[in-house]
């Protein structure tokens, strides 16, 4: 069994917190790095198929992460697939994971996913609180993550992972444990809970980071982060009220329903 994962570093902003390999771009651009693409999906498929291999290997799990894969047009995303399948032997039953930020599709584009192969969304909410979001960076508010939640499932989505984050500056135990409930309320298949790591390089780290031109900066905006027994805390919580729900635990920052791990 072979999985591919195929990254599109496209995004409407950075985050504050994000050290991924992600950054806006115009259209020419993304046109360009997609062209580039699926140069490199067929020359890796070109290889199997030189040393006889192609129909050893089966194309079970795909996962296209980014930066914000939902920013690609419905052609785009057809394409793509289309390009995936003509240089690999892909499983009819494949998991094949888009992730997907609110502010970025609609129902129509998803509709367009659903037909192109996507089985699964992995949707970026991170928090259910506006304030948190702002202080995020994120594009979008906890409004316009239900909005893009009922698009899914309108589509026909019947697998989706929501992700989440906790430690966040200003989070309390009461504003994450209300996060959690609000995302139990709307019953997805999988959870990814993260707690957040300062990265170097990022804004984050400019404030909140162990530099010695961040000290000071650090010093005063360390109370805005949560404490570690806060933090505990919201550990604690993820797992308690997941665990309740049924939601099994089975990798460390995931949690999935029945039949339904990534």
């Amino acid at each position: 069994m072979l999985g591919l994962y195929i990254h599109i570093p496209f995004c409407v902003r950075k985050c504050r917190y994000c050290d991924f390999l992600s950054a806006p771009a115009c259209d020419s651009e993304r046109e360009a790095y997609m062209k580039s693409l699926h140069g490199q999906i067929k020359a890796f498929g070109e290889r199997l198929r030189q040393k006889q291999l192609e129909k050893h290997y089966i194309v079970d799990s795909i996962f296209i992460g980014g930066g914000t894969p939902s920013l690609l047009s419905s052609d785009q995303m057809q394409e793509l697939m289309d390009v995936v399948r003509d240089s690999f032997y892909v499983a009819a039953d494949a998991e094949i994971t888009a992730e997907c930020n609110p502010g970025t599709v609609t129902k129509k584009k998803l509709c367009a996913y659903k037909m192109a192969g996507i089985n699964r969304l992995s949707i970026g909410l991170q928090s259910a609180d506006n304030e948190e979001l702002a202080l995020l960076g994120r594009i979008h508010t906890w409004e316009e993550f239900l909005y893009t939640f009922e698009a899914a499932r309108n589509a026909g989505f019947t697998n989706i992972n929501i992700d989440i984050m906790s430690a966040l500056p200003g989070q309390t135990v009461t504003s994450y444990q209300n996060t959690l409930k609000s995302v139990l309320a709307l019953h997805p298949e999988h959870i990814s809970a993260y707690s957040l790591i300062i990265e170097e390089g990022t804004p984050f780290f400019d404030e909140y980071g162990e530099t010695d031109c961040a000290k000071k900066k650090k010093k005063d905006a360390a109370k805005l982060l949560p404490s570690e027994d806060e933090v505990v805390q919201m550990d604690e919580l993820t797992w308690k009220l997941l665990g309740e729900a049924g939601y099994e635990h089975y990798e460390i920052s995931n949690y999935a329903l029945p039949e339904s791990a990534c």
